[in-house]
Parts: structure tokens; C-alpha cells; sequence
């Protein structure tokens, strides 16, 4: 399977300080920074002190010399802003984060080196400059601990983009059944969010399932009969059927460099060849970033999730607002099965397609919800979060129950109907919205918060 990002993060830290201060204080505050920064799951390449234009020039060349994927600039005293610019502004358009030392105390009394100060001049005109760029405060010893959670806060947003820039995503078909909002400019992605789209036509599929090793099938379906519960209209053939189209798509996956792919199932899979991909794409979620439909805004959705949060993500249908601030959400047979509260049961579609698809109550747990659209000039993202509970008896006329979800918004259900941006959304488990928006404010995408 394809790298799961799960390699270190790679940052450049440049302190900056000013001559006249004394240097063994500053090192001392330079060592405990470093000893904090050592805790995080993150690589720092740590760069001689910038002083002044000499030192500048010195730390600039060394940083075109590196890999990394973002700078965090630390302000150990007052700093002149033009080394601090003549230092960086090649890089500006890497994740910058700007942390600056504030005071500390030696017995009795309160002690600073004017980092402070300098953090006032640096950030106004970073902001004057457009820089796009996260702001952080403290002491590495007095406010440690919340200095490591912001700072990792914006090591998975910086390594997030980072790793957009390079993702691949597959795209098998086109958008289903007229689905405009499915669709999308490949500049656009490319330019504004990062990913590739690898565009592909679904025989692809078709030719790899007939492809798959039919011992090696028959032996999953072995291992998964034990973990699920198989509706009893549910033939064996079409159980192996679904087994094949899984490794096949495994294999599409490695052969195509996938970090993420979207399948159109409607009408070619699931009427014109007899199997809609819902069971096959729900066990492959839980290994990498899948959805269906061909919704590529949708599952680059889902891929910023997963960069983000390092956890598996799906999607549901928005179905229906409740009275207690709620929504219903499912595909119509599609869901990771790690999402299961209970047994996943495997049931046959009874209208619409033919195929399996997978059918459980989504496990409780705060949750991310997140859609991105096609703005006037850039893009936008949805977002929400909330608490999936237990969800109603639901189903379309004439269909199995499908994977449901019922979530309560923490915000206003009429506000986030009245952003409605498509009827997929992108769900995740944990609150991950600040990172979203920390994403949006890099990426220059609209944020529209459910409030």
C-alpha cells in the first residue's frame, strides 16, 4: 500500500537573536527551546543564531540547502527586523509559525530579553506583507505545556499541506447521476489545494478484479465471514465478488501511486456490469482515503481529514434535519467499517443497484464534518462538528438499511442547512476544526463554520 505519511515531519528552526545581549543567556533559552521542541514527532534541522545581515545570508543559503516541510522562526530576544526578513522571505511561501519568548523570572525578579517587543514589529509586517503565518507565545519551561500543544497543533496543518502538494488522488469514472457539485477544474486542485488527479476509466477496475488470484480471495473471505454478519440472501459468489474488486483495487492503488481514490459506481458498475463497489470501497477506507460516486471535491475532503487527524475517514449523504439540532447521514451502502457501533451486517441492495453493501449504526463519538466547493475565485469548506448518537430506524423505499449515522451538531442545524454545499460530507472522529481552519487561512479557502 501506499506511504501513509507516517514518517517524521521535517522543519527548519531559526532563532534570531541581537548582539548585545548577553550570549550565555541566550543559549540557555535557545537549549530549553530545543529540549521542549525534542518531545514532538517532528525533525528539526536547527540553524546557527541570526544576529545580524552576515548571519542572514549564512542561515538563508543552508536553508535552500534543506528538505523540510515547514520554518518555525523563534524570537529569543529583540530582533532587527530586516535580518529577520532578509533571512526568510525567500521562504515565505512555505507554513511559517513565529514563536516568540516573553519573560521569566530570577529571583524575585521578572527578567526579559525584549522579545516581545521585536514579536510586535515581526508579526505586523509579516501580516503587511501577506505572509500566511501562525503566531505563538511562551516560555520553554513555564508554559511548556501549552506551547507543545500548539505547536503540534500546526505541525499537522503545515505537514497536512505539505503532503497535499504531493498526494495523488484516483479518479475511476466521472461524477454520477448529474451530480454537478462532484465535479472540478484539474488546474484549480492542482494550483489552489495540491493534489494530482489521476484520471482513469473504470475497466480498469473491471480488468484488475479478473486479474485477482481466486485462491487469495477465497482465503479473506474466510477471515471476513468470522467478523461479520452476512445477511442470509447473501450468495458466496457475490461475496467473492466483492473480495476480488477489493484487491483489485489494492493492487490499482499501488500500481497508480494512490494516496486516495473516488469510484463512480452509477450506472456502470452498478447496473450495466451487476455490482455496485459499496462493500469492496468500505473495507478499503479503512486503509486508505476512498469514497464513491466520483465526487473528487469530496474525497479530497476526506484526504484532508486524514492528513490531518492521521485517522480514517468516510462520508455520508445528508439525509434529513431533526427537531433537537441534528442531522442524518448515510451513503447509500457505503461506510468504513471501523466506524461499526455493532457486528457490521452484509446485505444485498434490494432497489436501485444490485451489489452488497455494508449496514450498521456509526459508534458514538465527537466528529468532523467538512465539504469543500468551487468558490467565485478560490475555494470554500464547510465545517462542522458534533457528537454521532444513536440513529433512528431509517431507510429509502425499498432499500436495505444503510451505514447511519445521527449527529448533533454543536453549531445551528438552520445555519448549516442554509450553507449546504452537496449532499456528501467528509466525517471524521475528533474535533479537528481548528486545524481545518488553520488549513483554510494557508490555503486561502473560504472557511464557512456551522455556529
Amino acid at each position: 500500500m501506499k506511504e501513509k505519511y507516517s514518517a517524521l515531519s521535517k522543519a527548519i528552526l531559526v532563532p534570531f537573536s541581537y548582539p548585545d545581549y548577553p550570549e550565555n543567556v541566550v543559549a540557555r533559552w535557545l537549549s530549553k527551546s530545543q529540549e521542549m521542541l525534542e518531545e514532538l514527532s517532528c525533525d528539526f534541522t536547527i540553524t546557527p543564531v541570526v544576529k545580524g545581515r552576515e548571519d542572514a545570508l549564512r542561515v538563508a543559503d543552508l536553508i535552500r540547502q534543506s528538505k523540510f516541510d515547514f520554518i518555525l522562526a523563534l524570537l529569543v530576544s529583540w530582533v532587527e527586523a530586516p535580518n529577520f526578513i532578509a533571512t526568510l522571505q525567500e521562504f515565505f511561501n512555505f507554513p511559517l509559525l513565529l514563536w516568540t519568548h516573553t519573560t521569566w523570572w530570577e529571583e524575585g525578579e521578572q527578567l526579559t530579553l525584549g522579545a516581545v517587543p521585536a514579536a510586535g514589529v515581526i508579526r505586523e509586517t509579516l501580516e503587511e506583507m501577506g505572509v500566511q503565518f501562525e503566531f505563538v507565545w511562551g516560555m520553554p519551561d513555564r508554559d511548556s505545556d501549552s506551547l507543545k500543544e500548539k505547536i503540534s497543533h500546526f505541525v499537522r496543518v503545515a505537514c497536512a499541506i505539505e503532503r497535499l502538494k504531493r498526494a495523488r488522488v484516483g479518479l475511476f469514472g466521472y461524477f454520477s447521476m448529474g451530480m454537478y457539485t462532484g465535479g472540478f477544474d484539474h488546474i484549480k486542485v492542482r494550483r489552489i489545494l495540491g493534489p494530482e488527479v489521476v484520471h482513469l476509466g473504470q475497466e480498469y477496475v473491471v480488468k484488475e478484479f479478473q486479474r485477482v488470484d481466486s485462491k487469495k480471495a477465497r482465503d479473506l473471505m474466510k477471515e471476513v465471514l468470522r467478523k461479520w454478519t452476512i445477511a442470509k440472501d447473501v450468495d458466496k459468489n457475490s461475496l467473492l465478488k466483492a473480495i476480488r474488486i477489493y484487491l483489485g483495487l489494492k493492487k490499482l492503488i499501488q500500481k497508480h501511486d494512490l494516496n486516495a481514490l473516488t469510484l463512480k459506481c452509477q450506472y456502470e458498475l452498478s447496473r450495466e456490469w451487476g455490482f455496485a463497489p459499496c462493500l469492496p470501497l468500505s473495507m478499503l477506507a479503512d486503509e486508505v482515503t476512498a469514497s464513491c460516486e466520483g465526487d473528487v471535491p469530496l474525497v479530497i475532503s476526506q484526504l484532508i481529514l486524514n492528513l490531518l487527524s492521521g485517522k480514517v475517514t468516510g462520508y455520508g449523504d445528508v439525509h434529513d434535519i431533526m427537531p433537537d439540532n441534528s442531522i442524518l447521514l448515510a451513503a447509500c451502502g457505503f461506510a468504513p467499517l471501523s466506524f461499526a457501533e455493532v457486528r457490521p451486517q452484509i446485505k444485498k441492495h434490494t432497489a436501485l443497484y444490485e451489489g452488497l453493501l455494508v449496514s450498521f449504526p456509526y459508534r458514538e463519538g465527537k466528529v468532523t464534518l467538512c465539504r469543500l466547493a468551487p468558490g467565485n475565485t478560490g475555494y470554500k469548506m464547510h465545517i462542522a462538528t458534533g457528537k454521532t448518537q444513536t440513529p433512528p430506524h431509517f431507510h429509502e423505499v425499498g432499500c436495505a438499511p444503510y451505514a447511519l449515522a445521527k449527529v448533533k451538531l454543536d453549531g445551528s442545524v438552520e445555519d448549516f442547512f442554509q450553507n449546504l454545499m452537496s449532499q456528501h460530507y467528509a466525517i471524521c472522529y475528533g474535533d479537528f476544526k481548528m486545524e481545518l481552519l488553520s488549513l483554510c487561512k494557508f490555503l486561502h479557502i473560504k472557511p464557512v463554520i456551522c455556529i
